[in-house]
């Protein structure tokens, strides 16, 4: 009873733990721990966001935008496993569900369905196995026979405990502000940044079915993420700005400069449009 309790709730409980772990590491902020830490916790966050999601779990393994090495998807596959939302094989699920039923019913974080307050908050996340499920979706089959995906999928929690292990070893600090906030502040900018703001205020470039919308400042501080609408409307591509007059795409500058090699989906990676 209680293993089945355990494996039908795992998500939800280890991402309550990592909130939990971060309101703590918060609390201890006006109990003595330096401000150094949270500074750390924060760009370290950004570095895993931005190889880890935006480059790694979004542009790579869900839309496969651009070739890249075997080196390249190891760095991507192990960076994202620091994001704590789930392997790449289970994020690419849900994430070509959202683009196949965005602001639709089942839809999984859609603001105009189920209220800004709610996918502001990422409650969405916390639902359960079979919430999930019976909203739809198909197993990404190109990255199951992959060797490291698969690892990873078969023993994410595993490795996440072992992670908080060794980091207790070294210093609590470390696992609070360097494990637990990093993994918190990428779900909070990714359901306020993304699934709110890039589904409700912006302007839009095309005019696609659902409700996703361009901003600028969005874009700059989630470092690529922030023109939404032309994501959704050239979802192949990982260069996000489709205009010489829209924000500077980082995720797009280190695709170009660290990861992409010639193939066909680097070479249908970019568009531009007049404006």
């Amino acid at each position: 009873m209680i293993s089945k309790f355990l494996n039908a709730n795992k998500f939800r409980l280890f991402l309550g733990l990592i909130y939990l772990t971060s309101f703590y590491g918060i609390y201890m902020l006006f109990n003595g721990v330096s401000l150094w830490w949270l500074l750390a916790g924060l760009v370290w966050s950004k570095i895993i966001q931005l190889i880890g999601h935006s480059i790694g779990m979004h542009r790579y393994f869900s839309h496969k935008s651009f070739n890249t090495t075997p080196f390249g998807e190891k760095l991507m596959a192990w960076t994202s496993l620091l994001l704590g939302v789930g392997s790449p094989i289970q994020y690419a699920r849900n994430h070509r569900q959202h683009h196949k039923v965005t602001d639709k019913e089942t839809d999984w974080h859609s603001p105009v369905v189920d209220g800004e307050l709610y996918t502001a908050l990422g409650i969405w996340e916390f639902n359960s196995l079979k919430w999930f499920m019976e909203r739809g979706g198909m197993t990404p089959r190109d990255l199951i026979t992959h060797p490291t995906y698969r690892f990873i999928h078969n023993h994410y929690y595993k490795i996440w405990a072992a992670l908080t292990a060794v980091t207790l070893l070294i210093d609590w600090r470390v696992t609070v502000f360097l494990l637990a906030i990093p993994s918190w502040i990428y779900h909070v900018e990714l359901n306020v940044f993304v699934n709110w703001i890039g589904h409700t205020h912006g302007y839009r470039n095309f005019d696609t079915e659902d409700r996703s919308k361009n901003n600028g400042w969005v874009h700059l501080w989630t470092l690529g993420e922030g023109l939404h609408n032309n994501h959704h409307a050239n979802a192949n591509c990982y260069d996000f700005a489709v205009k010489d007059t829209e924000a500077f795409d980082v995720s797009a500058w280190f695709i170009d400069k660290f990861l992409a090699v010639p193939g066909d989906n680097t070479e249908r990676g970019r568009i531009r449009i007049d404006g």
